[in-house]
């Protein structure tokens, strides 16, 4: 049963929880790859650098920093669990009768 509803699970919302997870428990310190266009031709500001580590930060719990890496990572993880719920309801309403 549980097996039939993840495979009809929302991709979205599968890629949203991943990497909400992965920010969570990642090591995000010293130098990482990037896929920042700024970064790889040498901008040092870009507008959203530093929004993983704020996210990683304010799920260890320090929102000081969390708010130092990046202003918008506490907005980011709510606005992405929102979304997730919302992704979440509607599958079960559409398919919740079928399992």
């Amino acid at each position: 049963m549980l097996v039939s509803f993840l495979k009809k699970f929302p991709l979205e919302a599968v890629v949203w929880l991943s990497g909400l997870i992965i920010l969570a428990f990642a090591d995000v310190s010293g130098h990482h790859f990037t896929i920042c266009p700024f970064a790889i031709i040498g901008i040092d500001w870009c507008p959203g650098c530093g929004l993983g580590r704020s996210v990683h930060a304010c799920f260890r719990g320090d929102l000081a920093a969390s708010f130092g890496h990046h202003p918008f990572g506490v907005f980011a993880i709510i606005i992405l669990s929102f979304r997730i719920i919302i992704l979440t309801k509607k599958h079960i309403q559409q398919h919740g009768k079928s399992y």
